[in-house]
């Protein structure tokens, strides 16, 4: 019976430190992992400057419309993505040649970049970049009449609830008048010019609203034609 017990003593002892032993390589294991575990590369930057400065830039676009709006404008610092050796680089600017270059990048925190642009005398291709010039004013004034809509659709919004107020308090004006059993007294006078009151101003909110909605629907029409 001794035996048996120490058997069993023997058994759980030997149970426990084999748990203790995996728990302990188990955190060994975590711990070098961590240590393994590569950083995170550090944000680059390509620092970009022309000849002739105030030059539009466009970052990786394999087709650039120049009628949009410019990643940056020289002299800047471009980010990089992660991970990327070569910056694809178009460059805009009216009486220039349109400039596309691949630069490839070192691996310090920045590189340096300097493009001096060559000057163009076709008469056309200036003609040309000045309409897509003219093209992108018109898109940018577009966009911004775009949220200035806002504006009078918010007063039109703000007008229709005060419209529903006056109303619904001209309503409550109206029924305590025909409930009323004395029509001499003060109480009924103020009941009625309340309700006129009231009745004014519901129809001057709604004019309001009417006028800031067209208004609203308008600018915003203006705004999605010329942002095309």
């Amino acid at each position: 019976m001794k035996m048996k017990f120490l058997v069993f003593l023997a058994a759980i002892l030997f149970s426990m430190s084999f748990a203790e032993t995996a728990k302990d390589s188990a955190k060994v294991q975590t711990k070098a992992s961590e240590t393994k575990a590569p950083k995170p590369a550090p944000e680059r930057y390509l620092h970009l400057a022309t000849n002739p400065t105030a030059v539009d830039v466009y970052i990786n676009r394999s087709r650039v419309d120049f009628s949009s709006e410019p990643d940056y404008v020289s002299p800047d610092f471009v980010k990089v993505p992660q991970g990327d050796s070569t910056v694809r680089i178009t460059l805009f600017q009216v009486g220039y040649g349109d400039t596309t270059i691949k630069a490839s990048l070192s691996e310090k925190d920045t590189s340096y970049l300097i493009v001096s642009l060559q000057q163009s005398y076709d008469d056309e291709i200036a003609k040309t970049q000045k309409k897509m010039l003219a093209h992108r004013k018109r898109k940018s004034l577009g966009h911004k009449l775009i949220w200035a809509s806002l504006v009078p659709f918010t007063a039109s919004a703000i007008s229709a609830i005060a419209t529903q107020k006056y109303i619904q308090d001209a309503r409550d004006d109206r029924k305590a008048l025909e409930n009323s059993r004395i029509h001499n007294n003060d109480s009924y006078q103020d009941k009625k010019d309340s309700f006129e009151d009231n009745r004014s101003k519901a129809k001057t909110a709604k004019a309001i609203g009417g006028t800031t909605l067209g208004l609203g629907i308008t600018v915003l029409s203006a705004g999605l034609i010329l942002s095309f």
